[in-house]
């Protein structure tokens, strides 16, 4: 009995050890093989638990049920440590070779499992007594061959564990504490397979030894986890990093023999061996190391880098790093084949610089079409001059893609010219504005010298004409840093036909030697490129200019005498359209003639319901104010397949489709619409809009099925001839020429306007400047009047709760706002206090914000001949109907129904506001903006006092 109870002390106190080693191996770091350590622990576990419950005793069918759990982590203990033993020498096992394995240990689990059921792992098994048993008696077995059968596969486990353990150690010449981790792997598969082969053996004789032993492969592996850091995961990694890089490691000593050699290397040598070729390490190395750091081998190539070990100076050995390199030189072949593809090459460019028209021409639209907008409006001559700049200057940017494409056209031979009639002064005022804003910040000359007696209009290529001259201009201006610049323009011959025109460009630049004007008008060639290195360029300009001036019937030309000047002239003739002198032609008329010309194609349509379909969304609102004049129903989609399902949801008489968008393009929806089974879908007009400027566009939209074409930025007397013509006839209504230009005009009226004092701080031309329009500076300052007071004193309390952060957030929205409206001086010192708060500067602010607060509270009667223009207007509301409102803010605020204060407060909006509550009305808005319920419901309460008394 004493025995006994030892013998369950003993196997109890393994159970605790365990349990320890568990824990301390779970909390180790992580690495591929950490798991199958800890299941091989958790084995042990199971079975120390159940060998001691079975030193406990009991009945014999209780001991079976107990040997049966007892098996459960014997089978599977030494599979999951052969699996650790495999992933820490980084075995590479295949998944077959797992599962078999795996499949062996449960077969024979089950097979253990079932023995009340068969004869084949027991003859047989009885009560026997025993010491080691506290009841006294164990089971004892007669064994069945498939028991020998299952010692053996145990047996084969451990040896094969072992075997890689001694393989590891004799591989392994530079692991840290080598010796005492081996000892310990083979130590641990030792424990188990000696107790079990004296159990085999009958010399230990009583009770099942083999838990112990498993316990103690346990402990072995546990120290060496533990105590000489097997689960280093740097050195892992690192092992792991050398061992599977596309890359071989060499390692010599300073003889050149081979300490280290990572897998790919290995198999280097081992080919190079068996090859017959060297034989030694030293011959190896030195073939290794190759000629000039480069050798082929086995149709591969590869280089080397030798790099030599030091310590204080002193070479302790030769690493190398061999690379194939095979598949580099593959692709360097592949590149230079592919440089020779020339015609793929010039393929892939056209499509580029398709797509790179549409991308600048899609801004400048925008930029185009609100100037265009902006210029319908009443301004001051100023103003109206600035306005005609921008959108000349804006449509001379356009010509600057075409640099580009013409050289791809060029290439292609697909450059076209296109003759029509054009505006001779405004060509020669658009290239001088252009000019003038190009040397603006130069110290040069602009000399304009234009024949006054070239006809007003001609017929040809304006748009290629002014690309040559802009070409020749601009080069001019890189060229010469001080001095002059002439355009010239004359007349050479003239009859009741054509004209001869001479283009002139002179500059007092650097000058071109003799021998570089012969490679001047060869593409991308630039000379003397390192005295000119800082001048940008492309080399394109001579050369596009040089084809334009031979496709129109003239040779262009160069005089330059170095160090002094260069002169490029041409000459040129053009069909005369209409013959009266350009002389003729008054500024102010030119000015004037935006609108008279825009008036003469409008046209109203309110009948007419037509579709706009843009992936840009300021496209999208520049399009539809442009078109706002015609007063027709116009609906929105931001690409082909919203316009596909709204053409077949809705009715619509035109359809404005831009080319290049996402999720379906233009062309793709059109071609989809046109294929509907409708009638009504193949006779809809749908018209290209597109920024989209290479000519073989046009024949892909006609192809599509597009009935015609709208180049952008959208220019309002050709989108409106284009809508006439396709719009029903019944819908299209002529307007006369006034009703035509109050339509276009439909904005503020100067009178409306008060006039300026500079010392107010407030500038309407200002603000029109940030807000686009007078009507929307308008709106925008009847919504700033109505806040002044409740925003100033808000700022005022912040400053003298210390609420600095809240503080620095007011004064960054009066900044902003400010500006809006054009009161520049009041959100210049919004900007500065912006500042001192968020630097924590408080005594500045207390300084400062006085000063502030006054500029601010002063704009209130700057503003309000402004803001009260808009409550003149509006419908008068009695006293009682007001109260009656006010009373439901209160109620919706007593039952937190903000939806009903915002639907009462929207309806206010369009009542006159009695006198006496106008302030209080502008502090509501704000609280309701803020949703101060409780101050809410006392203003509404005061102002309701207010209006009863």
């Amino acid at each position: 009995m004493t025995f006994a109870i030892e013998w369950l002390a003993l196997h109890i106190f393994g159970v605790l050890v365990a349990f320890a080693l568990l824990v301390i191996v779970f909390r180790k770091e992580d690495t591929n093989y950490k798991g199958e350590l800890i299941l091989t622990i958790a084995c042990c576990l199971v079975t120390l638990v159940a060998k001691s419950i079975y030193i406990a005793g009991g009945q014999k069918e209780t001991l079976i049920v107990i040997g049966k759990m007892e098996y459960l982590g014997k089978c599977f203990g030494n599979y999951c440590a052969l699996m650790f033993i495999m992933r820490w020498r980084n075995i590479k096992i295949p998944q077959w070779f797992i599962h078999t394995l795996l499949a062996v240990n449960v077969g024979f689990y089950i097979l253990i499992a079932t023995v009340d059921y068969h004869h084949l792992y027991y003859k047989d098994y009885w009560l026997s007594p025993s010491k080691a048993i506290l009841s006294g008696y164990t089971l004892e077995i007669s064994a069945a061959p498939m028991y020998y059968v299952y010692m053996a596969f145990l047996l084969a486990e451990i040896v094969t564990s072992i075997s890689i353990i001694i393989s590891s150690y004799c591989s392994q010449r530079s692991m840290p504490n080598k010796g005492k981790i081996h000892f310990l792997m083979v130590a641990a598969m030792l424990s188990p397979m000696i107790l079990l082969s004296l159990r085999l053996l009958g010399i230990l004789k009583g009770d099942d030894p083999t838990p112990l032993g498993i316990l103690l492969s346990c402990i072995f592996l546990s120290i060496a986890v533990v105590r000489y850091g097997l689960f280093d995961p740097v050195k892992n990694a690192k092992n792991y990093i050398i061992d599977n890089l596309n890359e071989a490691f060499v390692v010599t000593d300073a003889d050149h023999h081979f300490l280290f050699l990572n897998p790919m290397a290995e198999n280097f040598v081992t080919d190079i061996k068996e090859s017959g070729s060297y034989c030694g390490d030293g011959e190896i190395y030195e073939f290794l190391k190759g000629s000039q750091g480069f050798f082929d081998w086995n149709n591969r190539h590869y280089q080397v880098e030798e790099t030599a070990l030091k310590t204080d100076d002193y070479i302790q050995g030769y690493m190398l790093t061999v690379v194939d390199i095979t598949k580099i030189m593959e692709q360097n072949r592949l590149m230079k084949e592919l440089v020779l593809q020339t015609e793929d090459a010039n393929r892939a460019k056209t499509n580029f610089v398709s797509n790179m028209s549409h991308e600048i021409r899609t801004p400048m639209n925008s930029i185009v079409g609100i100037t265009e907008i902006l210029l319908r409006s009443h301004h001051s001559p100023k103003e109206q001059e600035y306005l005609l700049n921008i959108q000349s200057s804006g449509r001379v940017l356009l010509t600057i893609i075409n640099d580009v494409l013409d050289c791809s056209k060029m290439e292609s031979g697909k450059m076209q010219l296109f003759d029509e009639p054009y505006d001779t002064f405004s060509l020669f005022h658009d290239l001088k504005i252009s000019m003038e804003n190009r040397i603006a910040n130069c110290p040069l000359e602009l000399i304009y010298d234009i024949d006054p007696d070239i006809p007003c209009t001609l017929k040809g290529d304006m748009g290629r004409i002014r690309q040559i001259i802009t070409n020749l201009v601009n080069n001019a201006i890189k060229y010469t840093e001080k001095g002059s610049i002439r355009f010239t323009v004359r007349v050479r011959q003239k009859n009741a036909d054509k004209v001869m025109l001479y283009y002139a460009v002179e500059d007092t630049g650097i000058g071109i030697r003799k021998e570089d004007q012969k490679i001047l008008f060869d593409a991308f060639q630039r000379v003397e490129i390192d005295r000119n290195r800082y001048v940008e360029g492309t080399g394109l300009g001579l050369t596009i200019s040089q084809n334009l001036v031979n496709m129109m019937g003239g040779v262009i030309e160069v005089e330059s005498e170095y160090g002094k000047g260069s002169k490029f002239y041409f000459t040129i003739e053009q069909t005369i359209v209409d013959p009266t002198p350009m002389s003729a032609v008054n500024y102010e008329q030119q000015k004037s003639g935006v609108i008279e010309k825009e008036a003469e194609s409008l046209f109203i349509a309110p009948g007419a319901h037509i579709l706009l379909v843009d992936d840009n969304d300021l496209n999208l609102v520049v399009a539809k104010d442009l078109l706002k004049p015609l007063q027709m129903q116009i609906d929105t989609a931001e690409n082909g397949m919203q316009a596909v399902d709204l053409v077949q949801r809705n009715h619509y008489d035109l359809v404005l489709m831009d080319h290049m968008m996402p999720v379906m393009d233009g062309i793709v929806a059109t071609k989809t619409i046109r294929e509907l089974p409708d009638e009504k879908y193949k006779k809809l007009p749908i018209i290209a809009l597109t920024a989209n400027a290479m000519v073989d566009a046009r024949k892909e939209f006609l192809n599509a099925g597009m009935n015609g074409f709208v180049a952008k930025p959208i220019d309002f007397t050709r989108i409106c001839n284009q809508l006439k013509l396709w719009l029903p006839k019944e819908l299209v209504q002529e307007v006369s020429g006034e009703e035509a230009k109050q339509l276009l005009m439909n904005d503020i009226s100067d009178s409306e306007i008060q006039p300026e004092n500079p010392e107010t701080g407030f500038s309407f031309e200002e603000g029109v400047k940030h807000c686009g329009s007078k009507a929307a500076l308008m709106k925008t300052i009847r919504i700033f009047y109505r806040t002044i007071d409740s925003k100033a004193d808000k700022i005022e309390q912040c400053l003298k709760e210390g609420l600095i952060s809240d503080y620095v957030v007011e004064v960054h929205a009066l900044k902003s706002s400010a500006l809006l409206i054009g009161a520049v001086p009041l959100s210049e010192a919004a900007k500065e206090l912006e500042g001192y708060g968020k630097q924590g500067k408080t005594e500045l602010l207390e300084e400062k914000t006085p000063d502030l607060l006054t500029l601010y509270r002063d704009l209130k009667n700057i503003l309000r001949p402004y803001a009260e223009k808009e409550e003149d207007a509006k419908k008068e509301f009695s006293d009682g109907e007001w109260i009656t409102a006010l009373q439901q803010i209160h109620q919706c605020i007593e039952q937190f129904d903000l939806d009903g204060v915002d639907r009462i407060m929207e309806k206010l909006e369009e009542y006159q506001i009695p006198e006496c509550i106008r302030e209080s009305m502008d502090q509501l808005r704000v609280y309701v903006a803020d949703v101060s319920m409780e101050e809410i419901m006392e203003l509404t309460d005061t102002m309701t006092e207010l209006l009863r008394d």
